[in-house]
């Protein structure tokens, strides 16, 4: 899955940016992934949370706001400032595939 300058590798579960390995958890992979997979549509944050820790999931909900902080940095530090994850106020998440 390719989405400008980070390419998302399934089988090797390996995310590149710019060519250079990105390591990331395996919450923050498939958040990403999910996110890729969706890109250019807002995610609410009730889907994602579903999606990656099931209906069931009776945690803290700011969790999500937390993979998505850490997430979110480590793709800006290594897209140059680029932001690909956007949040949508009282909306959701999105990945942009032409970001700022």
């Amino acid at each position: 899955m390719v989405a400008g300058e980070v390419v998302l590798d399934r089988a090797a579960h390996l995310v590149t940016v710019y060519g250079r390995p990105l390591h990331l958890p395996h919450q923050e992979f498939r958040l990403l992934e999910l996110l890729m997979v969706n890109a250019d549509r807002v995610l609410s944050p009730q889907f994602l949370l579903d999606s990656l820790w099931g209906a069931d999931y009776a945690g803290d909900p700011g969790t999500l706001a937390v993979h998505m902080l850490r997430l979110r940095k480590k793709l800006e530090r290594e897209a140059g400032g680029r932001r690909h994850l956007r949040t949508i106020r009282r909306v959701g998440y999105i990945f942009d595939t032409e970001p700022v």
